[in-house]
C-alpha cells in the first residue's frame, strides 16, 4: 500500500509531514551548497497544491516535490539546512523537520551544533553477514554490521518483496553467499540504497504475499532481525479465493416439485438455495446458482452449466414426499461418486445436528445431476414435504435460516475453511 501525505504544516520554522500510513524515509545532507535531502519512501501526494518551493525565516530554500510515483523528496537549500534534524512522531505518522539550534546572539542566525553530525563526517559501517533461520512456520532474517543500524524498512508488491535500507552502513567489499529458499523467502539482494547515500538496500524477495514480519535490533544494535511469519486470516483468504461452488436449486417454473400445504417445493429450493448462497459469499467463495429464478431447466442444461465452471463441488436441493403416508419424514443425502461421500456424511451429519429432524440415511443412487458432474456432488432431500412436522420446518424462515447454516458448515469442512468465530 503506497503511503499517502495528508497535510504539510510550515510554523515556528519547522515543517511537518503528516501521512496516512507510518512513514519510510531517508535523509542526505550535502555541502557545496549546503543541503539536506530527505525523500520519504513508498509515498505520494494526492493534493499536487502540497508541491511547492518557498524561502524559510533563515533564507533557505525549501522545495517540496515528487520526483517519482512513490516517493515524494523535501529539500532545504541554504546555509541553515544542514543543521536540521528530523524525527518521527505521532505513531511515525508525521515527519517534523525542525533546526537543531539558534544563536539568539547573532540574530537568528544558526550556528555548527558539534552534536548533529552530518552524514559525510560519519565513517560508515559494514554490512558483515546476512544469516536466515527457520522454525516451523517462521523465518527470521538476521542482519550484521560493524556500526549499530539505523533501517528503514518499506513493502513492496509485483512482486511481493520487503526492502529495508541500512542507514550510514556500505555493502560488503565481497559479495555474501548466496542463500537457499525457505517456506517464506525465495532469495536476498544487496545493493546501493541511493546515489550519494552511504546506506545499503537489502531486497528480501518474498515466497507469498500472506506474510507479517516484526524488525528487532540486539542491545548493541549491531543486528538487525526480521522475522516474517503467515497472517492466518491472509491464508484463509488466499485459499478461498477463486474456490466456486454451484448450488442448484431442484424444480422450477411448470415443474413444481412436490405441492403440500399451499407449499411448491420449487419456491422452498430456491429460497434455501440463495440464504446457502449469501452465506458462502461472506466467505468470499464464488457461488453460482443453475437457476436464480422460477424458471424451467432441465437435468442436462444443470449439467452443463455444472461443469461449464469447473466447480469444487456441485450440491442440489431438494424437499422429498411420499404419497402413500404422510407418516414418514426425516432428511436423505444421495451420492454416487467415491469422491462425493465426504461431502455426502457432511452435509448430512451437519443438518442433524442444526435441526431437530429424523435421520432417514444416506443413500447411494444413479441420480442425472450427480452422475454426470465430474466433481464432488450430492442430493439432498432436506425433508418431506408431505410431512406436516418435516413442512413446518421447510418453510418457516427461521429453520430455513438454519438449513442454509448446516449445508455452510458441512461446505466450509469439506472445503478445508476455517468458520468464523461467534
Amino acid at each position: 500500500m503506497i503511503n499517502k501525505v495528508s497535510s504539510i504544516v510550515w510554523e515556528n520554522n519547522s515543517l511537518s509531514i503528516n501521512t496516512t500510513e507510518k512513514i519510510a524515509y531517508t535523509e542526505t545532507r550535502l555541502k557545496e551548497p549546503d543541503r539536506v535531502v530527505i525523500d520519504l519512501l513508498n509515498c505520494s501526494v494526492e493534493n499536487k497544491s502540497l508541491l511547492k518551493s518557498f524561502k524559510s525565516e533563515l533564507d533557505e530554500t525549501i522545495t517540496i516535490s515528487e520526483p517519482s510515483r512513490d516517493q515524494v523528496r523535501i529539500s532545504f537549500l541554504g546555509t541553515a539546512a544542514i543543521n536540521r534534524k528530523s524525527y518521527l512522531t505521532n505513531n511515525e505518522r508525521t515527519l517534523i523537520t525542525r533546526i537543531a539550534r539558534v544563536d539568539d546572539l547573532s540574530e537568528g542566525k544558526v550556528v555548527e551544533n558539534t552534536e548533529q553530525t552530518t552524514l559525510e563526517k560519519v565513517v560508515p559501517g559494514i554490512l558483515k553477514e546476512i544469516n536466515i533461520e527457520e522454525d516451523d512456520d517462521e523465518t527470521t532474517v538476521i542482519i550484521s554490521a560493524t556500526k549499530p543500524i539505523k533501517f528503514n524498512t518499506y513493502a513492496l508488491k509485483n512482486p511481493d518483496r520487503l526492502a529495508i535500507d541500512l542507514l550510514n552502513i556500505l555493502p560488503p567489499d565481497v559479495p555474501l553467499p548466496k542463500h537457499s529458499p525457505t517456506s517464506a523467502i525465495s532469495s536476498i539482494r544487496i545493493g546501493r540504497a541511493a546515489s550519494g547515500l552511504a546506506a545499503t538496500r537489502v531486497v528480501i524477495d518474498l515466497m507469498k504475499s500472506n506474510l507479517d514480519f516484526d524488525t528487532d535490533t540486539n542491545l548493541l544494535g549491531t543486528k538487525l532481525e526480521i522475522e516474517f511469519k503467515p497472517n492466518k486470516e491472509k491464508e484463509e483468504q488466499a485459499k478461498r479465493a477463486g474456490i466456486k461452488v454451484v448450488i442448484d436449486p431442484g424444480h422450477g417454473g411448470y415443474d413444481t416439485g412436490a405441492s403440500y400445504g399451499g407449499f411448491e417445493e420449487k419456491d422452498i429450493n430456491l429460497i434455501i438455495a440463495n440464504k446457502l448462497k449469501n452465506n458462502l459469499e461472506d466467505y468470499g467463495i464464488t457461488v453460482f446458482l443453475t437457476r436464480e429464478e422460477d424458471s424451467f431447466l432441465s437435468l442436462a442444461e444443470r449439467v452443463e452449466i455444472t461443469n461449464s465452471i469447473k466447480p469444487a463441488l456441485f450440491i442440489s436441493i431438494h424437499g422429498n414426499a411420499l404419497v402413500s403416508s404422510r407418516v414418514i419424514r426425516g432428511v436423505e443425502t444421495y451420492y454416487w461418486t467415491g469422491q462425493s461421500q465426504k461431502l455426502a456424511y457432511y452435509i448430512h451429519k451437519s443438518i442433524l445436528s442444526n435441526l431437530n429432524i429424523p435421520d432417514h440415511f444416506i443413500r447411494r443412487a444413479q441420480f442425472y445431476v450427480i452422475r454426470h458432474t465430474p466433481v464432488p456432488a450430492i442430493l439432498a432431500e432436506l425433508g418431506f414435504l408431505s410431512n406436516h412436522d418435516d413442512r413446518k420446518l421447510l418453510t418457516s424462515s427461521t429453520t430455513q435460516d438454519q438449513y442454509a447454516k448446516a449445508l455452510t458448515e458441512a461446505i466450509l469442512k469439506f472445503l478445508e475453511i476455517e468458520p468464523k468465530k461467534k
